[in-house]
């Protein structure tokens, strides 16, 4: 009975200091992105209170407005893993945390909607193809509660072949949730 209680106090002890569980989060943003809009789907697993280790799934949708009368669009879809670090947190009731992160970038890249003709006949030089590269971010993290923040994200994206441009902006806002 002794060992029992022991146990039961020494959990609720560990419960009470514990802020939150820094295990696994998700995470969905949404922003802008070069000539669009863009989300943000993540999945992270916290090695600690000071890294972690990222896999996102990015969906943009953009239109190139340079093309004099037309504007074409183009959609990239990739999956990036990564990892992040922190770098600065404000000491407090609700800590405020900035990450800064890289990582790999695998996808593709949907030119016209795949269609290679624009409404004049005109023929559209590039194509619909897989990219890959990397990507570097920050991340400012402000914890509203025992699960949930509220994140702020900046990414650039290096795509090696892409046809619309090697680099690629992203600005986003959105929730995390930890999970465990």
């Amino acid at each position: 009975m002794n060992k029992l209680l022991i146990i039961l106090i020494f959990g609720l002890v560990q419960m009470s200091y514990g802020q939150r569980a820094f295990a696994t989060s998700v995470g969905l943003s949404a922003g802008y992105t070069e000539d669009g809009y863009a989300a943000l789907f993540n999945y992270n697993y916290h090695k600690g209170r000071s890294s972690y280790i990222h896999v996102g799934l990015f969906a943009s949708f953009s239109k190139d407005k340079e093309t004099v009368g037309y504007e074409i669009p183009y959609n990239i879809f990739n999956i990036q893993p990564g990892y992040y670090y922190k770098i600065i947190e404000t000491q407090g009731f609700k800590p405020v945390s900035l990450f800064i992160g890289a990582g790999g970038m695998l996808g593709y890249e949907i030119l016209n909607n795949g269609n290679n003709e624009l409404p004049n006949g005109a023929l559209i030089n590039a194509r619909s193809q897989f990219l890959y590269g990397g990507f570097a971010g920050l991340e400012l993290d402000y914890a509203f509660s025992d699960n949930w923040s509220l994140v702020a994200k900046a990414n650039e994206y290096y795509n090696i072949n892409s046809d619309v441009g090697n680099w690629y902006p992203y600005f986003g806002v959105g929730l995390r949730y930890f999970l465990y």
